[in-house]
């Protein structure tokens, strides 16, 4: 084949008839030069070269700014819509116009379908595909997975009512409606800053084509994502009256922050050096040094700002700190704060303020009283003394010089402001108590509290102003150390900034070293490297370190303000914290407030900082505004087992991530699963049931099987979440409660009870009675009941925690396992006859078993290691004690695998052999082996009476498993209730999984993940349990996608496939044979066929 003559001919055969004549009317003439413009191989040329310019646009974005940038500024854009749009319009008008179609035009019109089947399969895809992160910590169970970028503002009416009485929130809230925030993916200052060809924070490149490629990326991207419909500061969102309240509602947006901090005004964002380095010097040969040079990027700013009083101890400090406290912050060889001038007094003082001669034993006040700055000497005075001011007519009254305080409430009697002094000889926090008195000797104004090394404790009298500083001798004082052990008693250097009251900044150095105001004078607002300050002097160089302010935010008061952070591709909308500052207009009301995106489930209660609160009394209801991002059941719950992070040698860098994940029941947590004695496949017994289709989209509450009896056909199991009884008959599948709390409390006279179900485990049935273990204030409560709900009491109270109990059917007695005690003990079945620690000195026992042929107990323990150490379980044996007070004598029958434990024991009479459940670090949770082969963590055994003939036996699907027991010669045991367990989802390595409930397919990717977390960590202990033995915690991010029109877009594919195949196979389509030359022969009215080259 020839391409020569295939591109002119393809071109020749396939040119499209004309319409268009001059006999036909104007409208219609129109109509057909426009099919015949959309018809077009000129516009297809076009289109397709735009959609290449944009698909390959869209890939440097992506690979810039990550999926939901892309998604947002290009594939979700009208332009990009318009353009699919339009190029089906071509595909179609191209094949249609050509109609009727001949025999040769077969592949041709294939292919043409084909690719409209791919483009609205790309269609339907957007339209209602899902992309989205569902954020899961270990251990933990999240069904709800949310949208990357879309937010709204949801606007709800809360009437007033009691908080504190029993009632359903739900039940005083009306929904008004949602209202979509197109917010974008940035924060809205970076369209300003961030996408400018050069950017003024220091980014160099190492050539000019790297420099070319990314600012041009940067500068072209600016103009292009401005073609998306954002909102911006100053957007009304909505404005109206709402109904039924006849309350006008206008919700404005003002500022977004797609990345932030809350934190505090005034504030600047300061820039250390680093430390100077030391070189030999090649020309003498002698060691010099030279300043440290500057980190590139503001990214390597600190915070320091004034942290207003919180509303909470307004009335106790809010008088005492009208301007807040400062919060000092550590950097380099000292500390740095910052302080508001509410005058030109306080401005005065700051500057003027520096100590004069030797400071002395006991330090020397700087003090502002009547505009003029005094000294105090303290060595020359005691307290109690009162010291005459110099061209003054106020003098000051000592009235305490402490070495140590102590801090109390600020309303505690016989304290100042909450301070008083604690007896020490070393000067630990100085301290010194004044109080300015008039010519009369009457107190002046309040009483005045300063601090030499926590000068953000100083207690000033703002209406008098008075302001002063306590400057102390700390050179004596070895160096302090830095970090999260460093206190704020320490001692340390200081730089001070002053927001003076001509908005200018101040900054002063005090070297406590050398005891000396090094600098006290204006600083650069904006400053740079080049502008840069000397800062703290350290002892071991001879230069200082430098440091210039980056960026500077002024207040006239201390508030709450949100602070944004630097774009990361890589944290995605569940890591970050969104933010947006709104101005509500409520009525007669307007409130302006940043506000906190709410990602969470539906229905749960956001936090003061995720509302805007307006309340109106005369009504008497509030208004409600949150922002939430849209959330997607997913139909089904993903629990994370264990999360793996690999780092590249020497560094933090993360190399590797994986996730073990089980995809769990929406109704149901643990239930009932059953194997046959010699193995197989396990299954549910269907109890309790999972959740059904019609089901998914309710509120549903949890079922928890915490224990389970047989009676027959009948299996009575205990629902740990609705703290209930409950039987379901096996062959009908029907379930009924047998009790719960509701019945126990309607219980009257006689029949009054005071049983209760709190936290119920352990159920087992004799004689017709049900028996389980529960809890209260410490102590396990052993209660029963009959199986027709009479004589419900209680039968055994014992201190620590019964993990299990058991009916000994040749004696119909009771036995229970105490961990806490490590002990099991024994009773009648009503109670009485109790024999107290039988069997002693347990190790951490996890279970117990009775065989009561031969009067023996087994029970399991783990050894008691500490954490972390190498340990393996084992299995005990010991006769049963006909008294407590007879000696036995256990012994180990099985040793079990290093770090391995018995979980459930149970000794199966028919077959004359113990079962058992061994299960690696049951305490722990599951612990996965890094790698995509499934690893099996619990296994059932069987051994023979003495523990010999171990055999595992082959059982499929068990997880998890626990409080395992024998019924008609099959074993059950309970365990999660997953669809399918141990599901390894890691880089690039995609999972599919189909959804039990709404039918869709999702697939699951890893995306990202948070921490390590460490105990002692806020979300740590929030999530961990106190008695857990875990040592780090993490929070995995999953990316949910389901694409609808995936499948027609490979239908699309295939269609297009098999019309060009066609294409080839019609050689007649592509060429004509070319006809042998003969003599013209002439012909009246011959004519060529016109259709020979349609």
């Amino acid at each position: 084949m020839n391409p020569a003559v295939f591109i002119p001919t393809y071109i020749f055969i396939m040119a499209q008839p004309k319409l268009v004549s001059p006999d036909q009317p104007p409208p219609l003439r129109f109509f057909l030069r426009a099919y015949e413009f959309f018809a077009s191989l000129k516009l297809a040329v076009v289109l397709i070269f735009a959609m290449a310019f944009a698909l390959g646009y869209a890939t440097f974005v992506e690979a810039a700014y990550g999926t939901p940038v892309v998604q947002y500024f290009v594939y979700q854009t009208w332009w990009f819509n318009g353009l699919n749009i339009l190029l089906g319009v071509n595909i179609f008008c191209a094949a249609a116009i050509r109609y009727p179609w001949q025999r040769h035009q077969t592949g041709f019109v294939i292919t043409h379908i084909g690719l409209l089947v791919l483009l609205g399969g790309a269609a339907i895809g957007r339209q209602s595909g899902v992309d989205a992160q569902i954020p899961v910590f270990e251990s933990r169970m999240e069904r709800y997975a949310f949208d990357r970028t879309n937010l709204f503002f949801d606007v709800k009416i809360e009437e007033d009512h009691d908080e504190d009485a029993a009632h359903d929130h739900n039940d005083f809230v009306q929904t008004v409606g949602r209202v979509p925030f197109p917010a974008g993916p940035f924060n809205w200052d970076d369209y300003e800053t961030q996408f400018a060809y050069n950017l003024q924070d220091g980014v160099t490149y190492d050539n000019s084509i790297e420099a070319l490629l990314k600012n041009g990326l940067r500068w072209t991207s600016g103009h292009i994502f401005k073609l998306a419909s954002r909102a911006t500061p100053g957007t009304v969102l909505h404005q109206g009256t709402i109904k039924g309240l006849e309350k006008e509602l206008k919700i404005e947006v003002l500022d977004f922050q797609a990345n932030s901090t809350m934190s505090s005004e005034p504030r600047l964002e300061m820039v250390v050096s680093g430390i100077p380095e030391k070189y030999l010097d090649e020309e003498t040969g002698r060691e010099e040094e030279r300043p440290g040079t500057f980190p590139e990027g503001v990214g390597n700013a600190f915070s320091v700002s004034i942290t207003p009083v919180p509303d909470t101890l307004l009335d106790l400090y809010g008088d005492i700190y009208p301007y807040g406290f400062s919060q000092p912050q550590q950097a380099g060889g000292g500390k740095v704060m910052l302080w508001i001038a509410p005058d030109a007094v306080y401005q005065k003082a700051f500057l003027e303020s520096a100590p004069q001669g030797e400071l002395g034993a006991r330090g020397q006040v700087a003090i502002t009283v009547d505009g003029k700055v005094h000294h105090i000497k303290l060595s020359e005075y005691s307290a109690g003394d009162t010291v005459t001011l110099e061209d003054s007519e106020y003098s000051i009254e000592i009235k305490g010089i402490w070495n140590d305080i102590v801090e109390g409430n600020p309303e505690t009697a016989g304290t100042a402001y909450g301070y008083s002094e604690k007896i020490s000889e070393d000067a630990n926090i100085p301290a010194v108590h004044l109080q300015v008195l008039d010519t009369e000797g009457q107190a002046h104004g309040r009483e005045i509290l300063l601090f030499a090394n926590k000068p953000y404790h100083n207690v000033y009298d703002y209406d008098q102003q008075i302001y002063g500083t306590y400057w102390f001798d700390f050179s004596t004082k070895e160096i302090q150390p830095f970090g999260p052990q460093a206190s704020n008693e320490e001692v340390y250097s200081r730089i001070e900034f002053l927001q003076g009251a001509d908005q200018k900044l101040y900054y002063r150095y005090w070297n406590r070293r050398t005891n000396q105001l090094v600098v006290a004078r204006e600083v650069n607002q904006q400053g740079s490297p080049k502008t840069a300050e000397d800062g703290f002097q350290m002892p071991q160089f001879k230069n200082p370190l430098q440091f210039f302010v980056a960026d500077y935010v002024s207040a006239d008061k201390p508030r709450k303000a949100s602070k944004a952070l630097p774009f990361n591709r890589d944290l995605q909308i569940v890591q970050r914290e969104v933010r947006a500052k709104v101005k509500v207009t409520w009525g007669e009301i307007e409130r302006e407030q940043w506000i906190l995106a709410f990602v969470g489930a539906p229905g749960e209660r956001q936090t003061p900082e995720q509302q805007i609160r307006i309340h109106d009394p005369v009504e008497g209801h509030s208004l409600v505004l949150t922002m939430p991002t849209e959330s997607i059941d997913i139909g089904f719950r993903i629990r994370l087992k264990d999360f793996e992070r690999k780092l590249d040698p020497g560094t933090s860098q993360a190399s590797h991530y994986s996730s073990w994940v089980d995809f769990v029941d929406l109704k149901t947590t643990q239930e009932i699963w059953s194997v046959r004695a010699d193995g197989g496949r396990a299954d549910t017994i269907g109890v309790p049931q999972r959740a059904k289709p019609a089901e998914a989209a309710a509120p549903i509450t949890n079922q928890f099987v915490s224990g389970y009896a047989f009676d027959q056909n009948t299996v009575y199991w205990l629902d740990r979440n609705a703290r209930a009884i409950k039987a379901t008959d096996l062959q009908s599948q029907s379930t009924r409660t047998v009790i719960d709390m509701e019945y126990i409390r309607g219980l009257t006279g006689k029949e009054a009870s005071n049983a209760f179900l709190n936290n119920p485990r352990g159920l087992t049935l004799a004689g017709g009675r049900l028996f389980w273990i529960d809890e209260l204030g410490g102590t396990s409560v052993i209660q029963s009941v009959s199986t027709n709900r009479e004589e419900l009491k209680r039968v055994v109270h014992s201190p620590g925690n019964v993990i299990q109990i058991l009916i000994d059917s040749t004696t119909d007695r009771l036995y229970w396992l105490n961990e806490s005690a490590g002990q099991i003990s024994r009773a009648n079945t009503e109670g009485t006859g109790m024999e107290i620690g039988i069997i002693k000195d347990l190790k951490r026992p996890t279970s117990f078993a009775i065989q009561a042929k031969n009067r023996l107990l087994y029970w399991a323990e783990r050894d008691d290691s500490t954490s972390g150490a190498v340990s393996k379980g084992r299995i005990v044996q010991s006769a049963i004690p006909k008294t407590a007070k007879d000696t036995v004598t256990p012994r180990t029958i099985i040793s079990l695998p290093v770090d391995t434990y018995a979980v459930s024991l149970v000794f199966n009479e028919d077959a004359d052999r113990l079962a058992y459940i061994a299960a690696e670090k049951p305490r722990q949770g599951y612990i996965g082996h890094h790698s995509s082969t499934i690893h099996q963590t619990h296994q059932l055994n069987t051994c023979t009476p003495s523990g010999n003939d171990n055999q595992t036996i082959k059982v499929g699907g068990i997880d998890l498993a626990n409080d395992l027991s024998v019924h008609d010669g099959n074993y059950y045991w309970t365990q999660s209730a997953s669809y399918e367990h141990d599901v390894f989802i890691t880089m690039n390595a995609p999972v599919e999984f189909d959804s039990p409930t709404t039918g869709h397919s999702y697939r699951l990717f890893q995306e990202s993940f948070n921490g390590p977390f460490k105990p002692g960590d806020p979300t740590f202990d929030r999530v961990i349990a106190p008695d857990s033995e875990q040592q780090d915690l993490y929070l995995s991010v999953l990316t949910v996608n389901r694409d609808p029109g995936r499948a027609i877009r490979n239908m699309g594919c295939l269609i297009v496939c098999l019309g060009i195949a066609i294409m080839f196979y019609m050689k007649a389509y592509f060429f004509k044979p070319r006809k042998k030359k003969v003599a013209p022969v002439s012909e009246p009215n011959s004519n060529t066929d016109s259709s020979e080259n349609s």
